[in-house]
C-alpha cells in the first residue's frame, strides 16, 4: 500500500477514535449538567474541546497533503500504474474494466469518482449562483442549514 494511503487510513483511524471518546464525554458533560455539577462539568467541557481541536488538526492535515486530491493519487492495474484520474478517463473510454485494477485501486476510484461528482456539482452551483448575480457565500450556506 501507498506510504501517503497508509498514513491518511491512520490519520482517519485517530480521527474514529476521537469522536468516539468526544461522544462518551458528550454523554458524561450532558450528566453533569443534570446534576449541576459544575467542576465536572468544566473538566468534561474542556476535554470535549481538546478533542474538537485535535479531530480538526487531523483533518486539516489531511486536506493539506501535498497532492492533496486523491485524483493525483497512482494506482495499478493488471499492466501498469496510472493516476486515479487517467483510470477513471479509461473507465469511461471503456479501455479499462473495474476488475483489472486490485481491490485497493478500486476502492481509490470510487472515491475519486465521488469526489470528483461532489467538485464537478459544486462547480456547478457556483456557476449557476455567479451567473444569477447572487452571492455564493450566501446561497451554499443556506442550502446547508
Amino acid at each position: 500500500m501507498d506510504g501517503r494511503l497508509r498514513a491518511e487510513k491512520d490519520i482517519r483511524l485517530r480521527i474514529d477514535l476521537l469522536e468516539g471518546q468526544s461522544s462518551s464525554i458528550a454523554k458524561m458533560l450532558a450528566k453533569a449538567l443534570r446534576d449541576h455539577n459544575e467542576a465536572a462539568f468544566k473538566e468534561y467541557a474542556e476535554r470535549l474541546a481538546a478533542n474538537r481541536g485535535r479531530v480538526e488538526e487531523l483533518l486539516w492535515v489531511i486536506d493539506g497533503r501535498v497532492g492533496q486530491s486523491v485524483l493525483d493519487l497512482l494506482v495499478a492495474d493488471k499492466n501498469s500504474n496510472l493516476s486515479v484520474k487517467q483510470a477513471l478517463e479509461k473507465l469511461k473510454a471503456g479501455e479499462l474494466k473495474m476488475d483489472d485494477l486490485l481491490p485497493e485501486a478500486q476502492a481509490m476510484v470510487r472515491k475519486g469518482a465521488r469526489d470528483e461528482k461532489r467538485a464537478q456539482r459544486l462547480n456547478c452551483s457556483y456557476l449557476a449562483c455567479t451567473n444569477s448575480g447572487q452571492d455564493f457565500s450566501q446561497q451554499f450556506r443556506h442550502k446547508n442549514t
